[in-house]
């Protein structure tokens, strides 16, 4: 097991200490630490569930865990990539728990999972969970832990009934799941119990203040980064991209009241920062954040970007990263035919990606790098030929590292 990284960690929040009727949670990402712990999203939900004195949390990853409490009443994961998907079950073996749902007692917790691939679509690990929370923490996770409270000395069907009624939960034992074919189409799924709500909304927080880290450690994957969330969701809504879908409406970060104070925080502890989100210079006040972090109090911060969209890639965007020690950009640009974006809804065009370049190395970034797909549903040898071309003039007229 890899030694306890718990004398790396700087936390930007307090833990709460737990009262004596606690309920003992282990919170789980299937994953090794390095990879888990530099999940914003995971950083965010722990530290909401610590914060709460009525929890008792432990964490779990592949390599590591903090101790584990004997008979835990919840069970959590949060899961980002499908390629995790094994180590759950993986974990559910090790902790002693019945990998089918169906299989469990009331001496077992009630394993509940949520993040952006349950989200999208839960159904193909409905056998393994008790629960799914689908949609937003802010809302989600302190009407389960309250919805819970409610129920904790019951038995575990009383409690999944329980918990069905909280907008946003989904308990897939109490509904039945109609198949269209055999390639696992599905035709309906009905609640058994009329008491069960039919249809589960997914929740949206729609405040404009997001997430940002609550802890900073140089055993992350990307050490000692501090990571805020610029903008949610993507207003471009291209065909292809989940991260658009998934989490509509498009939302921002207030700058001055949310976004420059979240900032202030983490340069406290780390000089690197992270500006995180879909389309981070979709932001309508993001000159304003450039300006911030042009001052010479900040000339010592390294800042990485999330992938910008190319329209906006600026000579001043490019001049400020450089400044901040970053020397490329990335840029998703999915293919270099134009028929083939339209199919996609991509709106960007050939010209745009060069002006991209032609800004990129003004502002003396060395290099750029490039988001793209094959395999696109409709793509000629053709596409894959005009891509190849498109990338020929980045290296031939710009002379960049493409």
């Amino acid at each position: 097991m890899t030694p306890s990284p718990l004398t790396s960690e700087r936390l930007l929040f307090t833990p709460a200490t737990p009262d004596a009727e606690a309920i003992p949670l282990i919170f789980a990402f299937p994953n090794e630490y390095s990879v888990g712990i530099t999940s914003l999203g995971y950083q965010v939900v722990w530290a909401t569930l610590a914060a709460r004195s009525d929890l008792q949390v432990s964490r779990l990853f592949t390599d590591w865990h903090e101790s584990l409490p004997l008979e835990p009443k919840i069970l959590g994961f949060s899961m980002s990539w499908e390629l995790d998907y094994v180590n759950i079950l993986n974990l559910l073996e090790s902790l002693g728990i019945p990998v089918s749902s169906r299989d469990r007692s009331d001496r077992h917790p009630i394993v509940f999972g949520g993040g952006p691939v349950l989200t999208a679509n839960p159904e193909p690990f409905a056998e393994f969970f008790d629960v799914f929370l689908l949609g937003d923490g802010e809302i989600l996770l302190d009407a389960f832990i309250h919805a819970y409270q409610e129920v904790r000395d019951c038995d575990r069907q009383t409690q999944l009934h329980h918990l069905a009624q909280v907008p946003g939960i989904y308990v897939p034992s109490l509904y039945a799941v109609t198949y269209r074919s055999a390639d696992g189409a599905i035709e309906k799924i009905a609640p058994i119990d009329p008491t069960t709500p039919p249809c589960i909304e997914k929740q949206t927080y729609r405040g404009n203040t997001l997430s940002a880290s609550t802890i900073v450690t140089e055993k992350a994957a990307w050490e000692n980064i501090y990571m805020v969330e610029v903008v949610r969701s993507c207003p471009e809504m291209c065909r292809f991209c989940l991260a658009s879908y998934l989490t509509l409406p498009f939302r921002i970060a207030d700058v001055e009241a949310a976004l420059i104070p979240a900032i202030e925080r983490g340069l406290k502890v780390t000089d690197r920062l992270g500006l995180l989100g879909a389309s981070v210079t979709q932001h309508p006040e993001f000159e304003a954040l450039l300006d911030y972090l042009n001052q010479p109090q900040h000339d010592h911060v390294r800042v990485s970007i999330a992938s910008v969209r190319t329209n906006t890639v600026t000579e001043k965007l490019a001049q400020t990263l450089v400044k901040h020690d970053t020397k490329s950009i990335t840029i998703a640009v999915e293919s270099g035919s134009d028929r083939l974006r339209q199919i996609i809804n991509k709106k960007l065009s050939n010209d745009e990606i060069l002006q991209a370049a032609t800004h990129a190395k003004a502002g003396g970034l060395s290099a750029i790098k490039l988001y793209g797909m094959v395999g696109v549903p409709g793509e000629e040898p053709d596409d894959l030929e005009q891509t190849v071309a498109m990338m020929r003039d980045l290296k031939n007229q710009f002379q960049v590292s493409a």
